[in-house]
């Protein structure tokens, strides 16, 4: 199964603060046939955040770039038919963050699930969250 871990995951999961993650969300993050991706937008929106003021991560964003790396999580770049996927998206009156809407424009050009905990993420047709 490919998963791509949404950004408030990653961080639970570079962390340690594995009891913050669904059981199924874990149980798809260990499973040795998973592949676990994350969007390079991911690391956009905590460099963004934390450089606001609305995120802290107590580890570093160096640190979860690089033991994300380690743990075996490939990075998807950004790119074209992301972007264009994003812009076809439907405006949902009740989901416009921009970060996730590029999340599930990534998974919906990879036939990715996504790890979240964000029930927005199952009004989009095509879309299979995984968490609880």
């Amino acid at each position: 199964m490919n998963c791509l871990l949404d950004t408030h995951v990653l961080i639970y999961l570079g962390c340690g603060k594995t009891d913050r993650v669904g059981r199924r969300a874990l149980e798809a993050y260990a499973d040795p046939g998973s592949q676990i991706y994350v969007s390079q937008i991911s690391f956009w929106e905590m460099a963004i955040k934390i450089n606001i003021g609305k995120l802290h991560i107590p580890i570093g964003l160096k640190n979860v770039l690089v033991l994300s790396q380690q743990a075996g999580i490939q990075t998807i770049p950004v790119n074209n038919n992301h972007i264009l996927n994003y812009q076809s998206l439907q405006v949902l009156d009740t989901h416009k963050d921009p970060f996730d809407r590029y999340l599930v424009a990534t998974a919906l050009s990879e036939k990715f699930h996504i790890v979240s905990s964000e029930q927005k993420f199952d009004l989009y047709d095509g879309i299979t969250r995984i968490w609880d």
